[in-house]
This record gives structure tokens, C-alpha cells and sequence, in this order.
């Protein structure tokens, strides 16, 4: 054989080499991975955006139910107050002028002055009475509303039970 016939078959194989060494490849294993494709970007903004609709629903409801739990807390605060003003008086139901209070808004009338609500929400409260001569027993039960909601569904109510004598 010739000998620049060997480094001409050669040739291609150390270029091939060469070109292995610098690329990390060898010849003819396709393209460079040096970048990400459309349909990779568009999977990875999709998952990025369901991520974050998720995070802000949930945040939303977050807000919306500690609302809600401020709101009942502030209802609990003012029935307590009523119950409160009814359970201190001597005798505190038939001789002390305790009567049942249809529904009001707060702030309510006498003998129920006394309660007060500082918070922003409004309500409205009703007061019932419920005399049982054969035990002598009084049952009180105090029920606060969303101010003009309807009749469905109080926010709070609490009920108690007396000794009228």
C-alpha cells in the first residue's frame, strides 16, 4: 500500500475523533440539546400557570372562610352580651321587665341598652322566652342574623334555662 493512501482512509475517522472531543458526540448523533424545545416551554408554563390558579383559589377560600369565622365570632360576642345581661339580674326573667325581643337590629332597645357591637358587621338579634310553670323553669334563647338576611339560617344561637324564683 501507499503510504498516504492509509492516512487518507484514515482521515475521516480523525476528524470524526476530533469532532467527538469536542462536542461530547460522536459523527452523525444528531443535533445539540444546548436549548429546550417549543413543546417543552409550553408543558412547563402550563404546569407553572395550573400551579398558580391552584395557589389562588386557595388563598381566596382562605380568606373568604377566616371572614366568615370573624364575622360568627362577632355574632357569639353579642348573644353573649344578651345572655350575659339576661343570666345577671336577680331574678332575670318575670320581674325584672325581661321580655322576649322580636328581631332587631343592634343596637337594641330596654332593657337590652347595654350591648354593644364594635365591630364592623351588622346584626340582628331576637330574644326568646319560654316559661314551663310544671318545672318553673325559664328557657332563653338568644338567636343573632346577618342584618337583613332572611329568617333561614341564624349565625348564632344560644339557649340557657332559668330558675324563675
Amino acid at each position: 500500500m501507499v503510504p498516504g493512501a492509509e492516512r487518507a482512509v484514515n482521515a475521516p475517522s480523525v476528524r470524526c475523533y476530533t469532532v467527538k472531543a469536542m462536542c461530547g458526540r460522536a459523527c452523525g448523533e444528531g443535533r445539540s440539546q444546548g436549548g429546550f424545545t417549543l413543546v417543552e416551554l409550553l408543558v412547563a408554563v402550563s404546569l407553572f400557570a395550573f400551579v398558580c390558579v391552584f395557589l389562588l383559589h386557595t388563598i381566596t377560600v382562605a380568606i373568604r372562610l377566616a371572614s366568615r369565622s370573624n364575622e360568627r365570632a362577632a355574632a357569639t360576642t353579642v348573644a353573649m352580651q344578651v345572655m350575659e345581661q339576661i343570666r345577671a339580674s336577680a331574678n332575670p326573667v318575670w320581674e325584672v321587665s325581661w321580655t322576649p325581643l322580636p328581631r332587631t337590629a343592634v343596637p337594641l332597645p330596654e332593657p337590652y341598652e347595654g350591648v354593644t357591637n364594635p365591630t364592623p358587621y351588622a346584626f340582628d338579634v331576637a330574644v326568646g322566652m319560654d316559661r314551663d310553670e310544671v318545672l318553673s323553669l325559664v328557657t332563653v334563647t338568644v338567636t343573632v342574623w346577618r342584618s337583613g338576611a332572611p329568617d333561614g339560617e341564624p349565625l348564632v344561637r344560644l339557649s340557657t334555662v332559668l330558675d324563675d324564683r
